[in-house]
């Protein structure tokens, strides 16, 4: 209903001593022991923004906004009102255009647009101006006549009753028509917890920005459009605005339906200020809004013929009315209530702006509504059940701080914690929040905030407590030439505005220094690095920072990042050299590994074939006790090959050497997740990819051979000579893949003789090298054991 503005000032108000209301009336103190101080809450004073309500009223507030000739037109109808009339009804009556093409014609009496209603001549018209309409008129016959409109509108009576007196005394102040009240049946049907579609909330239908200008306050724990008090005092400062914009209660009654902006357009566009010729145009105003202002004008001139109506006899609703008692602290409506001796709902009804259930944290002195009669007992009981409030305190969440993190800190349960707090969703709480924290001594606080960064470190991926947390970045070596890194840690509902916001960075430059998407979002165990001035003050912006001592900085994607990513796996980076052709799905088996995980690592095909000579990057597992992955892997792995780690270190990565087209990813995270569904190598036995790699070994022939190795990439073995092919499909070399498909049965005798399982071993790859005399002098025992050096790659932990 409002656009982006600023907000206002209003001077204090006083509630007529006629309308009775129970929070203004004084305290009555008794001779003797006070159980506490009296307590007057007084009028609210609004904090609102002054250039919001210019833009409103198209002037300075406090001005009259009106020319001398004007001012002095209303003082004459205020002193010498025309007899039978109403300031409101005709002052701004204009005469007709010469320029149209005849007179408008006047309904003068309502019966003219319905001749088979008479009575409708016989109404009482409310003090908002009446200009009879067809639409105003159906409105009048449809609340009479028609069944559902008599339930509608005898429902809306009944429930007037709890603000009437309220609305209608502040109206009386503020020197407005008083069939106002009306507006709120239309906007709300009286109940302040409304919520619209469009976010419009509260008695009076409020917009967040509108709030926020006329002076209600909307937080965590508190919205005052919820307040039927406060936000009644702030529409009237609207109400006074939107009259002094546009000067006629019909436009002005539509230009709150429809936003004061939105009409000021359609008047520009239209060059016309006739709210009833503006509903004639297409697309000048919005159709419901040219039901609004008829709709309110027959719910009030329904409100001043009830027994024309037939419903004077009905029983309203009492008006609402309370007391006011001031709390010490944060306080629970459950603790209030039974201070009260009142059920919690009662208090609940009279502090509905109250979002949590119990008043905000860090505000001793709040004033809460009591039903009226316990201000006294609820003051003094409260003092009773001070072990019941007095243990808590405010704590602010700062920007990185995790919910887990404060509830380490205060020893209690996250569980618990949201439910002090009312919390549904983590992502609610973002840095700046107040939260209710238990009371803890600093000494205990302090001891559970080492345990609570203990804890966020500890919570990387494959992370172990008291180990360094891996921050890859960009580039390590980055300088950033004047200021100091820092490294924070996102958490849920962060985004890269909140971040760059509490650091005082731009947006921009955050993508930058962590090389981040435009539009994808953050996620928990991110960390991010920002580069901030030497002078720069965490605790001031209340920011939650890294410890820079405990972290290790690495190039995202770089062998020395993979490595310690593995070795946090239990899991060493080797560099294999391929001793003749081999299918990627052979050597992954050989180290416990799915041929789909070993071709992402190595970012090749599946199917890829290797020749003799080409390296690929392989993971061994060194501590199969480190995750469960590395478990995993252990138990694939052929027994005969546990406990060794073999080949040498790998000094590259996959990615680095092939072109930035080839994103399939590093990520061997990804890769178990696929490799699950589409590669047979992760089935139990593991059989059905070996059988059809078998079979297709001895089915090929010398064409399809040739194509398989142009698929599998740069391959050398595409480069030999014809009499090397035809050698290498000798009938030896196509049976290679049986021994190794049958390895295990050596593999078991391995484990009762280790000569026994040399000599098998030698047995096949004798036979694997097509009988050449150089070949069988490489492939005895002790050279074939030479082939595969266990070495001792180094690890940092």
């Amino acid at each position: 209903m409002f656009g982006p503005m600023r907000v206002v000032g209003l001077g204090s108000l006083v509630i007529c001593a006629a309308v009775g209301l129970a929070h203004a009336d004084p305290d009555t103190v008794h001779p003797g022991p006070q159980g506490a101080p009296p307590v007057q809450a007084g009028e609210p004073v609004l904090s609102q923004q002054l250039d919001g309500r210019r833009a409103v009223r198209g002037c300075t507030v406090g001005d009259t906004c009106t020319a001398p000739g004007e001012v002095m037109k209303e003082i004459d109808v205020e002193l010498f009102p025309r007899p039978g009339g109403s300031p409101w009804v005709d002052e701004h009556t204009s005469a007709p255009s010469r320029l149209e093409p005849g007179p408008v014609r006047t309904v003068v009496k309502p019966s003219e647009l319905r001749p088979d209603q008479p009575w409708l001549d016989q109404l009482e018209l409310p003090d908002l101006p009446v200009r009879w309409s067809q639409k105003l008129v159906d409105y009048l016959v449809f609340y009479k006549n028609d069944p559902r409109g008599r339930a509608i509108i005898s429902g809306w009576l009944v429930d007037q009753g709890r603000y009437k007196d309220l609305i209608t005394s502040y109206l009386r102040k503020a020197k407005l028509p008083q069939d106002l009240l009306y507006v709120a049946m239309i906007e709300s049907s009286y109940d302040n917890t409304t919520l619209s579609s469009a976010g419009a909330l509260g008695l009076w239908q409020f917009m967040p920005e509108g709030g926020k200008i006329y002076g209600l306050r909307q937080d965590r724990w508190v919205d005052e459009r919820r307040d039927p008090f406060r936000s009644t005092i702030a529409q009237m400062d609207y109400f006074a605005d939107l009259y002094q914009r546009f000067g006629d209660w019909h436009i002005a009654l539509a230009a709150f339906n429809v936003g004061y902006g939105a009409m000021l357009r359609s008047i520009a566009r239209y060059n016309t200020n006739d709210y009833y010729k503006l509903c004639e145009y297409e697309n000048a105003v919005p159709w419901e809004t040219c039901l609004y202002s008829p709709k309110v004008l027959a719910t009030a001139i329904v409100g001043h013929n009830r027994a024309l109506y037939g419903m004077d006899k009905l029983k309203v609703l009492p008006a609402e009315s309370w007391e006011d008692v001031s709390v010490p602290t944060s306080m629970s409506l459950a603790v209030i209530a039974r201070a009260a001796g009142v059920s919690e709902n009662d208090v609940k009804r009279l502090n509905p702006h109250l979002r949590r259930g119990r008043t905000p944290p860090g505000e001793p002195g709040y004033v809460v509504r009591v039903p009226v009669g316990t201000k006294v007992e609820a003051q003094r009981r409260i003092v009773e059940l001070q072990t019941e409030w007095d243990n808590y305190d405010a704590y602010v969440v700062a920007h990185g701080e995790r919910f887990e993190d404060v509830a380490t800190t205060f020893g209690i349960s996250t569980s618990a914690l949201r439910k002090l707090n009312g919390v549904e969703h983590e992502s609610e709480i973002t840095g700046g929040t107040v939260l209710v924290v238990p009371r803890i001594s600093p000494e205990q606080r302090a001891k559970n905030q080492a345990k609570a960064r203990s804890k966020l470190l500890g919570s990387g991926i494959d992370q172990k407590d008291g180990e360094a947390l891996i921050v890859p970045v960009p580039d390590k070596d980055f300088i950033a030439l004047g200021q100091q890194r820092v490294f924070y840690r996102v958490v849920t509902g962060d985004s890269l505005r909140t971040i760059a916001k509490a650091f005082g960075v731009s947006a921009d430059q955050l993508k930058a220094w962590n090389g981040l998407d435009d539009d994808a979002n953050l996620h928990p165990k991110m960390v991010l690095v920002a580069w901030v001035a030497p002078t720069f003050d965490a605790d001031k912006h209340k920011i939650a920072l890294l410890d820079d001592t405990q972290l290790v900085v690495v190039t995202r994607g770089s062998p020395e990042h993979l490595d310690l990513a593995e070795s946090r796996t239990g899991r060493v980076r080797v560099e294999y050299v391929a001793q003749g052709k081999e299918k990627l799905s052979e050597i992954a088996k050989r180290y416990g590994m799915g041929s789909h995980d070993l071709a992402r690592i190595n970012r090749i095909s599946y199917e890829t074939v290797l020749a003799k000579g080409d390296k690929i990057i392989v993971y061994q597992v060194s501590d199969p006790s480190r995750s469960k992955r590395a478990d995993e892997q252990w138990r694939k792995t052929p027994r005969a090959r546990r406990g060794k780690v073999s080949g040498q270190r790998a000094q590259t990565t996959a990615s680095a050497k092939r072109t930035a087209d080839d994103d399939d990813g590093d990520d061997d995270d990804a890769a178990d997740a696929k490799a699950a569904v589409t590669d047979d190598d992760q089935q139990p036995d593991s059989k059905s990819d070996s059988k059809a790699d078998d079979k297709k070994a001895g089915d090929k022939k010398a064409g399809d051979k040739k194509a398989g190795d142009k698929k599998a990439g740069d391959k050398k073995a595409d480069k030999k000579s014809e009499p090397e092919a035809k050698a290498k499909k000798s009938e030896p070399e196509a049976k290679k893949p049986e021994p190794e498909a049958k390895k295990s049965e050596p593999e078991a005798k391995a484990r009762k003789s280790e000569p026994e399982a040399k000599a098998k071993k030698s047995e096949p790859e004798a036979k694997a090298k097509k009988s050449e005399p150089e070949a069988k002098a490489k492939k005895t025992a002790p050279e074939a054991k030479k082939a595969e050096p266990v070495t001792r790659p180094t690890q940092v932990d």
